[in-house]
């Protein structure tokens, strides 16, 4: 089963964490790491303290902003562990996605799905949201 690791800006990744166990029941073993209290270095520290705990196994990043500081000290530190992959732009479908399949997946197969299933949820709703009720053969006046 890959391992995970959760790196965001504030509480972003405690709540994602919390919601996706309330649903699933799973995710309590996937840790955990925000950037408030870290420097760039401390940061990227931290990051290689929790990877070196994995190992040679494989595991997953997953970061929330795409050039943020979260992904970047994540690829820093994935670079010299290539069983670790990273995934940015998390959303809680791609978390919830994760814990269900993380025993199913290599690494490169779960990042590039993780991928898929985050950019699939997000949608524009705004042309449903806005169309016409059907007519539902009422009379008109």
């Amino acid at each position: 089963m890959l391992h995970g690791l959760i790196v965001t800006h504030g509480d972003l990744g405690r709540s994602l964490r919390a919601t996706a166990e309330t649903m699933t029941g799973l995710g309590s073993d996937v840790d955990v790491l925000s950037n408030e209290t870290h420097s760039r270095d401390s940061l990227c520290e931290a990051v290689e303290e929790r990877l070196r705990i994995w190992g040679d196994e494989e595991g997953i990043v997953l970061t929330d902003i795409p050039g943020g500081s979260c992904t970047h000290a994540a690829l820093l530190r994935a670079a010299s562990h290539p069983n670790v992959g990273v995934v940015t732009g998390v959303n809680l479908p791609m978390l919830v996605d994760f814990l269900f399949n993380r025993g199913k997946y290599g690494v490169a197969e779960l990042a590039e799905r993780l991928e898929f299933k985050g950019k699939a949820a997000v949608q524009n709703l705004h042309p449903v949201a806005h169309r016409s009720p059907p007519d539902e053969g009422r009379p008109t006046a």
